[in-house]
């Protein structure tokens, strides 16, 4: 049986799989230099009802992803309990999964990892 912790990790790799198609599809639409200052990703907490939006660049939305434990969520819905606040943004907080089996469904999902 799947554990609390894990299924919020999965909720979370699900929000983040939204969140590469659509910086893969602003990537392709527009060239550096021409792109819009911020994109609307969706927050990649670990409640399957969240519907709430973030404005990131696409260069910040890739230093967040640049480490499979991290995930860009609204302030407010991060949970102490599976993850840390590693970094306190304009409209957002970057959080590190810190309990083993989140970071372990994090890792495992991450589509940027071969």
């Amino acid at each position: 049986m799947r554990t609390r912790e894990s299924r919020l990790g999965e909720n979370e790799a699900l929000y983040r799989e939204v969140n590469e198609r659509i910086a893969e599809v602003a990537g392709h639409l527009f060239d550096e230099g021409d792109e819009p200052n911020t994109f609307h990703f969706v927050c990649e907490c670990g409640s399957a009802t969240c519907i709430e939006q973030l404005a990131l660049s696409l260069k910040d939305y890739a230093s967040v992803r640049s480490d499979a434990r991290w995930f860009v969520v609204v302030p407010g819905h991060e949970l102490p309990a599976i993850e840390r606040v590693i970094d306190r943004r304009t409209g957002y907080v970057v959080v590190e999964k810190t309990d083993p089996e989140a970071r372990d469904a994090a890792l495992a999902s991450d589509p940027r990892t071969p």
